[in-house]
């Protein structure tokens, strides 16, 4: 799973943005660049606990960035 699609799994980007406590074009940037910056992880696993999304832990987040680096 990528950073862009775990965005993905939220309702909408905006309240992606309210559960990170970001600007709607932080969290649109994110989107695209397929990277969700280490300091709000715990954050979105917090929030996708709140929002009952499974699945998404500190260890996936990890991989997505390995596998990116993989991938280059």
């Amino acid at each position: 799973m990528t950073h862009a699609e775990i965005i993905n799994k939220w309702p909408s980007l905006s309240d992606f943005a309210d559960d990170l406590g970001i600007q709607y074009g932080t969290a649109k940037a994110m989107r695209r660049r397929g990277s969700i910056p280490p300091e709000h992880w715990l954050k979105v696993t917090y929030q996708a606990v709140c929002r009952g999304i499974p699945g998404i832990t500190l260890e996936v987040l990890a991989a997505a960035v390995a596998k990116q680096g993989e991938e280059a």
